[in-house]
This record gives C-alpha cells, sequence and structure tokens, in this order.
C-alpha cells in the first residue's frame, strides 16, 4: 500500500467514555494523516462527545446508530455511566442487537476497513461476509492482554462471559464508590491538608438514583484550598497544569497515560476489571502507590487516604515516585515514538 493512500476507516467503539474518550483520540491522530474516519455510535453518545478543531471537522463524520430498545433499559441509557453496574448488562444486550442495523450500515458506507472493541465480537464476522478488512484495537494495555489471552480471546471471551447478568455484574463498566467510600475520600482530602480538584459526578448512577452527599461542612471547611467539580472537567489540561502535584486515580490506563505523559505521581484506587492488574504492575515498577484496603472486605479508610497522598505528593518517604513519574516522563511524554 502506498504511503499516500487515503482510507475511510469505520470505528465502533463499546459503549462507554472510557472507550469511546480514547477511541475518538485515536481517530483524531489517523485523520491527521489525511485519512477519513467514520465514528460510530448512538444518538445520545455522540451529542455528548467533545467537538472537533476546524482542522478535523473534514476528516470525522459522526453516524449516529439508534441502539434498540431493551426491557428494563432506560430509554436515556446509552453509554454506561447512564446506569448502575449491576444494570449494564441490559446495555449490553441492546449493544448485540446491533448487528443487523450495523451490518446495512456498512454495506452503504463501504469502508475500507473497520476497527471494533473487545464487546463487539460478532463484527468480525459481519465484516468477513462484506469483504470489509478489520482490526482490534483494544484500550487495555499489553500486560492486561497477556492476562487475559490474545485479542480474539478477549472478543470470545465477551460472548462466553457476559451472557447473564449475573456474569456481567461481576465485569461492571464504570468506576462507581459507594456513598461510604466517597465519605472516606472526602475525610482523607481534608485530612491531608493538601489543595486539591476533586471531579465527582453528582449522582450514583442513573438519574433516578440518590445525589452524592459529602460530608456536613466539608466545601466550606475546604473553599479555600479544594475544588469539587461536578461537571465534566478537561482531564489532559488539568493534568497539564504545572501546579498538579499528584494524581489519585481508578488506574485506568487511559488516566495512566494521561498522567505520565506529564510526569504525575501517581495514587491508585482501584475498583475493578483490569484495573488491580495496572496497578499491581505500576506498583511493582515504583511508578504508582496502591492505596491500602484492608483484607477482609477491600474497605479503606480516610486516614489511608490522607496518609497516600502525603507521602506520594509532599513527603521525603515518597520522593522516588515522583521521581519516578518524571523519569517516565521521557517515555509517555515522547510524542514522536507515539505517533509512530
Amino acid at each position: 500500500m502506498a504511503d499516500n493512500t487515503k482510507l475511510r476507516i469505520a470505528m465502533f467503539p463499546w459503549l462507554a467514555f472510557g472507550h469511546m474518550i480514547p477511541w475518538l483520540q485515536l481517530a483524531k491522530l489517523i485523520a491527521q494523516k489525511g485519512h477519513e474516519i467514520i465514528f460510530i455510535s448512538t444518538p445520545r453518545n455522540i451529542d455528548r462527545l467533545p467537538k472537533l478543531s476546524p482542522n478535523l471537522a473534514s476528516f470525522i463524520h459522526f453516524v449516529k446508530l439508534p441502539l434498540p430498545q431493551v426491557e428494563n433499559l432506560p430509554e436515556y441509557a446509552e453509554a454506561t455511566m447512564d446506569l448502575h453496574h449491576d444494570d449494564v448488562w441490559y446495555l449490553k444486550q441492546a449493544y448485540d442487537r446491533l448487528q443487523e442495523p450495523m451490518k446495512h450500515l456498512l454495506q452503504s458506507l463501504s469502508p475500507d476497513w473497520i476497527f471494533y472493541d473487545f464487546t463487539a465480537y460478532w463484527l468480525p464476522t459481519i465484516a468477513r461476509q462484506l469483504g470489509i478488512p478489520h482490526g482490534f484495537f483494544s484500550i487495555f494495555n499489553a500486560a492486561v492482554l497477556g492476562y487475559f489471552g490474545p485479542p480474539s480471546a478477549l472478543i470470545n471471551r465477551a460472548d462466553h462471559d457476559l451472557n447473564t447478568p449475573e456474569d456481567y455484574t461481576r465485569q461492571p463498566n464504570e468506576a462507581q464508590p459507594s456513598q461510604e467510600e466517597l465519605t472516606e475520600i472526602a475525610f482523607g482530602l481534608e485530612l491531608s491538608g493538601l489543595p486539591f480538584f476533586w471531579v465527582l459526578k453528582k449522582r450514583l448512577g442513573p438519574a433516578d438514583t440518590k445525589l452524592i452527599e459529602l460530608p456536613d461542612g466539608f466545601e466550606e471547611r475546604t473553599k479555600r484550598r479544594g475544588v469539587v467539580c461536578t461537571s465534566w472537567a478537561p482531564q489532559l489540561k488539568i493534568l497539564a497544569h504545572d501546579s498538579v502535584g499528584g494524581f489519585l486515580s481508578h488506574s485506568g490506563w487511559s488516566s495512566v497515560v494521561e498522567a505520565l505523559q506529564f510526569g504525575r505521581a501517581l495514587v491508585l484506587l482501584t475498583s475493578f476489571a483490569d484495573q488491580g492488574l495496572i496497578a499491581k504492575q505500576l506498583a511493582e515498577k515504583k511508578i504508582g502507590y496502591v492505596l491500602p484496603r484492608k483484607e477482609g472486605d477491600g474497605s479503606f479508610t480516610r486516614n489511608s487516604v490522607a496518609e497516600s497522598l502525603r507521602l506520594v505528593v509532599v513527603e521525603e518517604e515518597g520522593k522516588f515516585y515522583r521521581e519516578k513519574a518524571m523519569e517516565m516522563r521521557g517515555l509517555f511524554g515522547d510524542r514522536g515514538r507515539q505517533d509512530q
């Protein structure tokens, strides 16, 4: 294939913003090479994606594929963030019902390639029927894929392991701390004495669930050194700011990459799925510090939050975490290597 060949590439990520945002970033990088991108998702998700810069708007086209109605799935729910994790199973059911609509869409679009996510285990069969070359794009890192097996095995497991509500519940798709955990995080931030910017969802799940309750007087007591943001926040821009000394993260790989490209020290509070594997790998290399949890129930305390933050961000004993993060900046912040 000649270097100047321009391709039409369709992209179909899983219905979670932890997937769609990295996929959109990949779409932008490919579009910068002059290729045309067809980004496929549901109407509400596309409307919630960040706006494109003018120089890319003519290269990336968003195609809205309506989500089939499924019993127990609210009409507004088109992404995992719209649901309590116990109900994401119903979103997966609706996603699987997109097989015929997707086949008709690809027939009409005739892309040169299509990239698919791990949940679209059925898409390679459709692509082969239509003679469309296809590729699997994973937001999971190599260590996680090595644990689960090759991409084909991971995709097949999506069909085999996630075929009942019980199976899917064991593999939730959003890091949603409980009210008790949020309370401990809040008191931990307060006890640490450190300035902070806390991005916090207003509700513990979908719109019909209860509002998050911060400890009484928390915002008043911390207003001179802390900000609680309950709307969307530009994480990459925040991490790029020179005043950021550390990042308390759930250890999702995309967030880890964003933090390390700016040399931000990591405190890791894992929640589910691949996060524990990522955190273990980072901790073994002294790139991040895993916030301690109790052996029996996995709970953590406000004191462990405060102590972990101070250790990694300011104390002399945790200096090597800060130094290691800056060392990793040379790798993750190397734009030339990333473009390759």
